[in-house]
């Protein structure tokens, strides 16, 4: 047996398990959200439930499709340009949705937990339902260069950015936007939420 070989089949059987686990994780998180009456009025759950929901479209789309084409070697990419096109748009749109919500559920966290009224009436869920639609909508539409600058190269057969320019910025999206801002936002919003929580146990005392 061959090292080739043995590695595609780790990556068929290791990657459908975390493609099952993601899918059964994400689905349990939306029914325990939605099902409980409590988390159902706070729009804080209401980002986490949008998220779970994208997270698993982005698991479908992408993890799966990375399997197929490294342990099957069907790679669609390679030889149909609208799957090319298409994936890279789900990529990109998905993952930036998905740490949006996870920026704004850590924001809301911290207006929840602020002793000031004004920083706590923001956490209303008609306002969390308009950000996620206006987010979304963002979001979807940062995504439509995909369709113009990725295409199949004739040259490698890869799909790929055709654009340098548009290839740069991609690359600053995912080190920016994917990774060090909700990153920070999130170590931010985070320890301010959690000194909000220490000063209303010290006052309750």
């Amino acid at each position: 047996m061959s090292l080739v070989y043995a590695a595609q089949q780790i990556t068929i059987y290791v990657g459908f398990f975390f493609v099952m686990i993601g899918i059964v994780g994400n689905g349990i998180n939306i029914l325990v959200f939605l099902k409980t009456r409590t988390y159902r009025t706070t729009s804080c759950t209401f980002y986490f439930v949008i998220s779970s929901i994208v997270n698993i479209a982005f698991i479908i789309t992408n993890i799966t499709s990375r399997i197929v084409s490294s342990g099957f070697g069907i790679d669609v990419t390679r030889t149909l340009v609208l799957w090319c096109k298409a994936r890279q748009y789900f990529v990109i749109t998905f993952s930036s949705i998905t740490f949006t919500c996870s920026c704004l559920a850590t924001i809301d966290q911290f207006f929840v937990t602020s002793e000031n009224a004004y920083l706590r009436n923001l956490s209303k869920m008609k306002r969390a339902h308009r950000i996620t639609l206006i987010m979304i909508s963002i979001w979807c539409v940062h995504g439509i260069p995909c369709f113009i600058f990725y295409n199949i190269s004739p040259v490698t057969k890869t799909c790929m950015s055709m654009n340098t320019f548009y290839a740069i910025y991609i690359i600053i999206h995912l080190l920016a936007v994917l990774s060090a801002i909700p990153v920070l936002i999130m170590i931010v919003f985070g320890y301010l939420t959690y000194r909000n929580i220490q000063l209303t146990q010290i006052l309750a005392l």
